[in-house]
């Protein structure tokens, strides 16, 4: 189960909300990323937020959506790093109501470190689960209004 809930983290999330869903554009094959606005003239066409285990997944996401709906660049707005405490599952299969017989058995064939190891040993009905950090990018996708130079 652990390797699941580990799995399930790496995916990146990005949510892209047009600020005139009116207004469409073309999808565009090259996106720069900026760190500070433009000086040439452009206008915002959406609001782009990623959820991901780094900043450099997240940007090429945000990249690939704002292509998508036409975008010319996208200007990061805002980075956080989030950590996430550590939590405390509990396991029934270490659970004195179960046999002892099953519960060594499973417990040997199948789970690292059993004997004291870092899922808890045969003594814990809990195992923990490592805290870990997550990004959050914010940033805006624009389309420029005159041509570069």
């Amino acid at each position: 189960m652990p390797a699941l809930l580990l799995g399930a983290c790496a995916a990146v999330s990005t949510h892209v909300v047009p600020l005139n869903p009116a207004q469409t554009f073309p999808p565009t094959q090259f996106v720069e990323v900026l760190l500070e606005k433009p000086t040439r003239p452009y206008i915002e066409i959406a609001l782009i937020e990623s959820q991901g285990d780094s900043e450099a997944q997240l940007l090429n996401d945000a990249r690939e959506k704002a292509g998508a709906i036409g975008a010319d660049a996208i200007i990061r707005v805002k980075t956080e790093r989030l950590f996430h405490e550590p939590v405390a599952v509990y396991d029934p299969l270490f659970d004195p109501f179960y046999s002892r017989h099953y519960r060594g058995r499973y417990a040997t064939a199948f789970r690292p470190g059993f004997y004291g190891g870092p899922w808890g040993g045969p003594w814990g009905t809990y195992q923990v689960l490592p805290g870990y950090y997550s990004y959050v990018l914010k940033a805006t996708a624009v389309k420029f209004t005159a041509p570069a130079g």
